[in-house]
């Protein structure tokens, strides 16, 4: 048994060292490359901007880096101004498996929103990152903030009563949510171990990717793999997640003052 999970640990390693395709263009600030790199956090800065877009990924995250390619690959917003981009992990990289906390994601956009009270946020969670980014917004009611606040979350999860799974902060204006649903793949393990919100009544969209389908690359939907849930279309859907969040910008008019 213990060399079998030794294998299973370096399988995921090394799928996890294999060189990643390089990042989009136009991403800022400039994401961070390498084994030790991917796997930092990019925290938002204080500095003047019209747009923060902010990228928070689940339990594994850190390890996996599926979420990373999710932030490394999604083109920049077509918002104009200047667009900042962030990624933090669930706990906000504290490492502590036990408790997630997401004191710096909350500490962090507290200072870009003091600094940019006029400016656009837009949020995406994948797993615990979706119930964090709701966590950390619930927070931020008392900062005074005129801009629009954009919200995905990919299949969220949460196990933790603050996180009032489902629950919409207030400060919300357009809630994106896909998940997987009804049947869910032997691998989203994660899922089965914690709480996932499944449909949310609150959100604005709802939509539903089963495990008994094949994304576009031939592979069943599953909670593991974000970047389908986010940029495919689920079965039905005349629109992906993506292209929701394209609508929504130019609706809400993102980064425009």
């Amino acid at each position: 048994m213990r060399a079998l999970l030794s294998i299973a640990a370096a399988a995921v390693l090394l799928s996890s060292c294999a060189q990643p395709t390089p990042p989009v263009e136009g991403l800022e600030p400039t994401p961070l490359s390498g084994f030790v790199g991917r796997r930092k956090q990019l925290p938002l800065p204080a500095e003047k901007a019209d747009v923060a877009v902010v990228f928070v990924g689940g339990f594994s995250e850190q390890v996996l880096l599926h979420f990373r390619q999710v932030y490394e690959q999604m083109p920049p917003l077509p918002c104009e101004g200047r667009q900042l981009r962030a990624y933090y992990a669930w706990d906000s990289g504290t490492g502590n498996l036990l408790f997630h906390s997401t004191w710096k994601l909350q500490r962090d956009l507290r200072a870009f929103l003091q600094l940019n009270p006029q400016a656009d946020v837009v949020l995406l969670g994948h797993s615990y990152g979706g119930s964090a980014i709701m966590d950390a917004l619930r927070q931020l009611g008392d900062v005074p903030h005129s801009g629009k606040v954009l919200v995905v979350t990919l299949d969220p999860v949460s196990r933790r009563e603050r996180s009032k799974p489902r629950e919409r902060a207030p400060m919300v204006d357009y809630w994106v949510n896909a998940y997987c649903s009804p049947y869910r793949n032997v691998r989203d393990v994660a899922a089965w171990l914690g709480g996932p919100w499944g449909h949310c009544p609150q959100a604005d969209e709802n939509l539903a990717y089963s495990g008994r389908q094949r994304d576009e690359d031939g592979d069943r939907f599953a909670h593991v793999y974000p970047e389908p849930l986010l940029m495919e279309k689920a079965p039905g859907a005349e629109k992906s997640p993506h292209e929701l969040l394209l609508e929504a910008c130019k609706r809400f008019k993102i980064g425009r003052k």
